[in-house]
Parts: structure tokens; sequence; C-alpha cells
């Protein structure tokens, strides 16, 4: 017997040495944001990838660089930017153009700068500077809901009421709308302040919202009505944003606009997560890395770029994490027509570069995480 409590003493001592666990402070595990000069072969921590074409050419519409990417009722949402036109543009999961809903151009669902889009009852809600609007599912203008400059670029619905994920200072995490209320006055920074703190909004499922802020060095989960801290962020050797931000108390504009550009500090670019892992890309100093977190072992996989060694392609900026574990990457025909493959092993991207060439369509990648 005693044998046989020593060797499961023995496995479990092993088995726990084996297995990555967080750092816990205050309860709450810890995402720690390091440095890494690691070249990673993408198929370390890609399973397989294939190459969905946007077929806008076939359609007849204009398209440019892809900002954003939503997937709303198993339809790919895409934000996307033409010279001084923004637009969403729907598709199929298959590629194939449905329509354009909301564009600051053309159309009937004009809007002047539309940010965010979401399902909203048997319509989309869209979030413009200036207020939140209903545009039907064909693309129709319905009515502007939210009068009301607005504080952030994301935004989500919860029990009829809208919150917008602040972008600036001073208002907490997110500011609260409702069509029934008026909507409350935001002093908002000129440009150059603004653009310094962007919060990310991560949403898989319909459930799942995770909150993101340059300001509070938390990732919260919405549930219950309210965001509760979920994950603490710590950096490796440097001061976060928030905490750099927490010395401009007292500076005006200018002093601010210098001393955080001339203060090495940590900075999350974006957060994406689902119900399987973290993917998040942040900046340490002037070194940007990647992180890759299995929330299931809490294995980090930390690099500074990575290879495409699958089928010798590209390897580029997610922009979307589908809870079916699939990171979606934009790329456009040029970069396709313009990728050199180093690695003489592989030839498989040779064929979608002779397709998109005669195309001249833009494509996305989605790579399935192991």
């Amino acid at each position: 017997m005693k044998h046989t409590i020593y060797i499961l003493l023995f496995l479990l001592l092993i088995f726990n040495s084996c297995t990555e666990k967080p750092a816990v402070n205050n309860g709450l595990p810890q995402i720690l944001l390091q440095k890494s000069t690691d070249i990673l072969p993408i198929s370390s921590f890609v399973e397989n990838l294939n190459y969905l074409e946007l077929k806008v050419n076939e359609a007849n519409i204009e398209f440019g660089d892809i900002l954003n990417i939503k997937e709303i009722d198993g339809n790919l949402i895409i934000l996307q930017r033409r010279a001084r036109e923004i637009s969403f543009i729907r598709f199929k999961k298959t590629g194939d153009f449905i329509n354009t809903i909301v564009s600051n151009n053309e159309g009937r669902g004009k809007i002047k700068n539309p940010l965010d889009i979401i399902s909203y009852q048997k319509d989309f809600a869209v979030l413009a500077e200036d207020g939140i609007y209903v545009v039907g599912k064909d693309g129709d203008f319905k009515t502007k809901l939210i009068n009301a400059n607005m504080p952030g670029s994301q935004f989500f619905e919860s029990k009829g009421q809208f919150f917008v994920v602040n972008d600036v200072p001073g208002y907490g995490l997110y500011t609260v709308y409702s069509p029934d209320k008026t909507p409350k006055n935001i002093k908002l920074p000129e440009q150059r302040l603004r653009d310094l703190g962007r919060s990310n909004l991560a949403v898989s499922a319909n459930k799942n919202i995770k909150l993101v802020s340059s300001y509070n060095d938390t990732v919260f989960a919405y549930e219950k009505n309210t965001f509760t801290p979920e994950y603490l962020i710590e950096s490796d050797g440097y001061p976060s944003f928030a905490k750099i931000w927490q010395n401009t108390v007292n500076k005006d504009d200018m002093e601010i606009l210098r001393y955080i550009n001339n203060t090495h500090h940590s900075k999350i670019k974006s957060y994406f997560e689902n119900s399987n892992y973290i993917f998040l890309t942040y900046w340490l100093g002037s070194h940007q890395t990647t992180a890759l977190i299995n929330k299931s072992t809490w294995e980090t996989l930390y690099f500074a770029e990575a290879v495409n060694n699958i089928d010798g392609g590209i390897w580029d900026n997610p922009s979307f994490l589908s809870q079916k574990n699939e990171l979606y990457i934009p790329i456009t025909a040029y970069k396709v027509g313009g990728h050199k493959i180093s690695d003489k092993r592989h030839k498989e991207f040779e064929k979608v570069q002779l397709h998109i060439a005669a195309s001249g369509n833009p494509v996305l990648m989605r790579c399935q995480l192991k």
C-alpha cells in the first residue's frame, strides 16, 4: 500500500511540474507581457490553413484595405477603407458578396463615419462618431437611436442598453447609452491625445465579452450586467501605459504627448479571446511581441515573428479569432502577388498567387489553431 501511495505522489509531482500554470495575484490569473525575439514556424501553433477569396470583382464593387472582421449571424462583416470611403460589407462564408450594409460615401445606409457594427433585434446597430444608428439587413437606413459624440470605436448591446468602450481617459472603462435617456455629455480631448489610448473588445459567441483598456492593467469579463476583473496584466520590465498615464495628471497636452512618447512602456496593440485561446500582440518599448495562451493549460508561446512553413505563404496581423479557433488574417492581392517563397520545400502558395493575380480579389487566410 505504501509503495502505491509513493508512486501516486511521484506521478502527481511529475504532472504538476509539466503543466504550465498562470501566476496568481489577488486571486486572479496573470497575463505576463514578456519580450521575445524568437522567430517561430507557424506549424508550432497552427494545425492547418486555407484561403477565403472575397469575390468583390465579380460583384463589381470597389474594395480597399481591410480594417476589421466580424462574424454576425453566420456571415462575415468586413470593415474596409478605400481612399475616403469607409464601409461595412457583408459576405457569405464562401466569400460571395451579399451587400453593402453601411457606407459613408454612398447607398441607402449612408452614415458619416461608421466605426463598429453589431446585430440588433432584426437589424444592425452601427456605432459612428456622432451616435448610434439602426440599419436594416438590406442596407436601408432606419433611424438614429443615440445622438452624441462617442468616446470609443467599439460597442455591444445588452438588455436594451449600448455599452461603448472608452478610448478616452477620465470616464471609466465604458459609457452606457439608452435610447430613452439623455446621453451623457463626454468632453473629448484633441485627436492626438485621443489616439494615445485604445481599448480592445474581444467578442466570441454571443455572451463571451472581454474588455481590455489602455487605462487599466486588467482584463474584464462582462456578466450579470457589469464587468468583473478576470486577468491581471503584468509587463516584464516596463511600466504599463496605465501606470505612466497616472503621472500625467498635472501636465498640459503637449507635456503629456512628450512624456508618453519619451517614456518606454508596455501597451497592448490587439487582443482576441475565445473559449480556448487568448491571442494578443503588444509593445514593450519599441519592440513588438505576440503571445498565444492556451487557456486549458495556460501554456504561453511568445514570438517576435512568425514564418509560414506550412505552404510557404504569408503571415500577417490577425483581425479576428473565431469560436472555432480560426485566426482570420486579411491579405491584399498586392501582398499575395509580391510574396516570394523563401522555403523551396513548399510550392503550394504559388497556386494561390496565380489565382489571385487573375482575379485581383482580396483574401482572408484562415489558420486553425492546434
